[in-house]
């Protein structure tokens, strides 16, 4: 499996695992079937109209149709938009095949980066623009992706909980010293540390960063606890 090295914000990099073609065409079959089975629930309830209230389907036989072609569209391309944003770069399909999307620097995803990315999905990449690119690109990256500045990593089957508790031993006011940012890379951190085969670098790169923050600040020795925990 290709790997990749990501430098975040903080200046520390980080190693990920790139999804490969398989396993993205696999999770968007997946999201394609619940796509479909939504779609196949809508077609049934219009055809239900039509049989069981024929004078209720010929007066509003347009309205009906018009709403339809907006779920529609929703489902096309909100399905995809709401499932990532809801599931920190998931989707369905994503999740059972332990892939997820993040920014090329390593940072969640936001509303347009998503955006951008299944746009280009709907509109090009679903043309089997995608699938070339994954094979000639270097980072397995889709048209979309490169669009939104985005990349699909995988994630192996050890996993840990997602957890703060270190930091929020430390110190309860941990949000008030630390950005979104560094809260996301610590969860990335012990999300992975024990998948990794050997976090040791990337761990001194934390506490480094970490202690240099903390020692401008001048509220190092209330997060030593926290540090020596990494």
């Amino acid at each position: 499996m290709k790997k990749i090295k990501i430098t975040t914000p903080e200046n520390i990099e980080v190693e990920y695992s790139l999804a490969g073609l398989a396993s993205r065409t696999a999770a968007a079959a997946i999201d394609s079937l619940v796509q479909f089975a939504v779609l196949l629930l809508l077609g049934i309830a219009i055809i239900l109209i039509v049989r069981s209230a024929p004078e209720f389907w010929g007066e509003y036989y347009g309205w009906i149709i018009g709403i339809s072609l907006i779920i529609f569209a929703l489902i096309s391309y909100g399905y995809f938009i709401a499932m990532e944003l809801s599931m920190n770069g998931q989707t369905l399909g994503k999740k059972v095949l332990k892939l997820r999307v993040i920014r090329n620097n390593g940072q969640p995803i936001t509303l347009k980066h998503s955006a951008i990315r299944n746009l280009f999905r709907v509109f090009i990449d679903n043309f089997g623009v995608g699938i070339v690119l994954l094979f000639f690109t270097k980072e397995n990256k889709r048209l979309g992706d490169y669009a939104a500045s985005t990349i699909v990593v995988a994630e192996h089957n050890k996993e840990v909980p997602v957890t703060l508790e270190a930091l929020m031993r430390a110190n309860e006011r941990y949000e008030y010293y630390l950005t979104k940012e560094e809260q996301e890379l610590i969860r990335e951190y012990y999300r992975r540390k024990n998948r990794m085969d050997d976090y040791s670098q990337l761990r001194e790169e934390l506490k480094k960063h970490f202690t240099r923050k903390f020692e401008s600040m001048q509220v190092l020795n209330e997060f030593e606890n926290f540090i020596n925990e990494l």
